[in-house]
């Protein structure tokens, strides 16, 4: 199966939306994810604008307003944040990626569905990567929670750890869609091959500058490594 890429953008003024949709796209990004929480204007003042632009879109898009200690740019407001990704799916975001930590999970994933968006339900964790039984259940969790998405994301603090990633990828992309991987420069390895071991996509950045994560490389950077691998993309 062709490897997917999703690439994020941390876009800071809506006046950038366009161009760097359009130099994902040119770069051969499959899905774009736009970082709402990297924006420095009041976002739900600008959804008119918003909505205009990723119709121009020709990848599926993700809509991402991360918290703050799930590795968001800004501390926010919940209950405003929540409104933020609610109104993405409204305006036409085929996916919103929202926090199996968030509070009234399921109501905000209902209201999520009910405007045709498809829920990615994200748990990171920045210290490590726990063991098997414990990834089992943070994704059984984000199931029950009824994620389109199960996306689960870890810190190698090991080579060893990619690879238990990549394994559990393995395992779990034949239960559900799952993208899975681990941070860090010891998890490099585990974002290059986390769609050969089944998952949905994986994450690089558009340049090298503009990483929303540890360990991300840019795209072309992807691409050359799956080409030397003989992967079709």
């Amino acid at each position: 199966m062709k490897p997917r890429i999703c690439v994020p953008l941390p876009i800071e003024r809506l006046s950038e939306l366009s161009g760097m949709i359009r130099r994902a796209q040119n770069a051969g990004a499959d899905l774009i994810e736009i970082r709402l929480d990297y924006l420095q204007e009041d976002i739900l003042c600008q959804m008119d604008v918003i909505k205009k632009e990723i119709a121009k879109a020709s990848v599926p898009l993700i809509a991402t307003n991360r918290e703050h200690s799930q590795g968001g740019k800004k501390v926010q407001d919940e209950k405003k944040r929540v409104e933020i990704l609610i109104k993405a799916a409204e305006i036409g975001f085929e996916y919103v990626d929202i926090e199996l930590s968030t509070m009234n999970l399921k109501q905000t994933i209902n209201k999520i569905a009910n405007y045709g968006s498809k829920p990615i339900i994200s748990y990171h964790n920045f210290k490590n990567t726990p063991s098997e039984a414990e990834m089992e259940k943070i994704v059984k969790s984000q199931i029950e929670a009824e994620a389109s998405v199960c996306k689960l994301v870890t810190t190698a603090n090991t080579f060893e750890d990619s690879i238990r990633c990549l394994l559990f990828t393995y395992k779990m992309s034949e239960v559900t869609d799952i993208v899975c991987f681990a941070m860090g420069r010891q998890g490099t390895i585990s974002r290059i091959l986390s769609p050969i071991f089944g998952a949905l996509f994986t994450f690089s950045s558009l340049e090298q500058g503009l990483e929303t994560g540890l360990g991300q490389i840019p795209v072309f950077e992807l691409k050359e490594f799956y080409k030397k691998l003989g992967v079709d993309i």
